[in-house]
């Protein structure tokens, strides 16, 4: 009878450790599910708008202000160059210069 005893307490920490197993497997998939959730972005439409450079202003200054993402401020000025038809990031006050924004409203 005790040997009984024994495997009915074998099969049942096998038992309570598949549970856990399973139960730990769900929670860590519902992590990186949420994770994976909240990288995405939400879609954002691509504007244009035309903005009169003020006195002292630079090209940084200015994307700067528009680029919504600071680690990709170099591609920004670039892409602002290339709209602007400009071959350096010299800029005048007085003059306008067609900057990209985003939105997540359609406009």
């Amino acid at each position: 009878m005790g040997g009984n005893i024994q495997m009915f307490s074998h099969k049942r920490r096998g038992i309570l450790a598949v549970a856990v197993l399973l139960l730990v497997s769900l929670f860590l998939f519902g992590m990186l599910v949420r994770a994976d959730d909240a990288e995405e972005e939400p879609f954002l439409y691509k504007y244009y708008t035309s903005v009169q450079i003020r006195p002292g202003d630079t090209l940084w200054d200015i994307a700067s202000e528009y680029c919504r993402d600071p680690g990709q401020i170099r591609e920004y000025m670039k892409e602002l160059k290339r709209i602007n038809h400009l071959g350096s990031d010299e800029i005048h006050a007085g003059r306008y210069l067609t900057v990209v924004y985003y939105s997540k409203e359609y406009k």
